[in-house]
């Protein structure tokens, strides 16, 4: 294969690949992806805070409740105690009714703040089932995203491995030589091959001396334009 011929192909071949390396680094699709995955990130601390908290009061609210279980039962025992007939001492009696009004005074003030410590669990409740449903649902977007994401690496890739068999036997026909430049050009430049255009470079648009245009067309090796030095070919 004509060597100019080869390296136009080349060329061609590694700038379609160039273009899929840059789809891949800049890919929607996976912006999109840690997008939603560091928002389903922060909704899970999110429900993670309200479900420690929810524990925290629920454990409240059981000992308030647990309190008021001890209490009540108190009141039973000492209420059976005053109504039994079996103590007739005026003062033990009088005693005992005390208590009984001391106790039910710690009931009502333990029932009231129960009943704030359940509007309380119960807020937190409604609350954690939002957050729940919530983060379901972005989990749902997440599992989307990243079934797109890699759908289109696959695409790509396989793009890739194409462009690559088909690079294979273009590269393998050029000279050792030639190889080494066109490696060492596309190092600084990624359009290492362009072509002599009625005397103006493609690669830099610079028109160049007449006479310089003229020994580069006429001239039987690979020679490169003097002001981008990339390597110009007769196609």
């Amino acid at each position: 294969m004509d060597e100019h011929k080869a390296l136009s192909q080349l060329q061609e071949i590694d700038s379609q690949v160039d273009v899929l390396d840059y789809r891949e680094k800049n890919l929607p699709e996976r912006n999109n992806y840690l997008r939603l995955k560091e928002e389903v990130s922060k909704i899970e601390g999110l429900y993670k805070a309200v479900s420690k908290k929810l524990h925290d009061e629920a454990l409240v609210q059981k000992r308030l409740e647990d309190k008021l279980d001890i209490l009540s039962a108190k009141i039973d025992r000492e209420q059976k105690r005053l109504y039994s007939g079996t103590i007739k001492n005026p003062k033990e009696l009088a005693s005992i009714q005390r208590e009984l009004e001391h106790l039910k005074e710690q009931v009502d003030n333990i029932e009231t703040d129960l009943l704030g410590q359940i509007d309380v669990v119960d807020k937190l409740k409604s609350d954690s089932r939002v957050i729940e449903d919530r983060l379901a649902s972005k989990r749902a977007e997440l599992d989307e995203a990243k079934s797109r994401m890699e759908e289109v690496l696959a695409d790509i890739n396989d793009k890739r491995r194409f462009l690559q068999a088909k690079r294979e036997p273009v590269y393998a026909s050029l000279s050792e030589e030639t190889r080494e430049l066109y490696n060492r050009v596309r190092i600084k430049q990624p359009l290492a091959v362009t072509v002599l255009e009625e005397g103006i470079c493609l690669g830099c648009r610079v028109e160049l001396p007449s006479t310089e245009a003229e020994r580069i067309l006429s001239s039987l090796r690979l020679e490169r334009c003097p002001n981008c030095s990339r390597v110009l070919v007769k196609v």
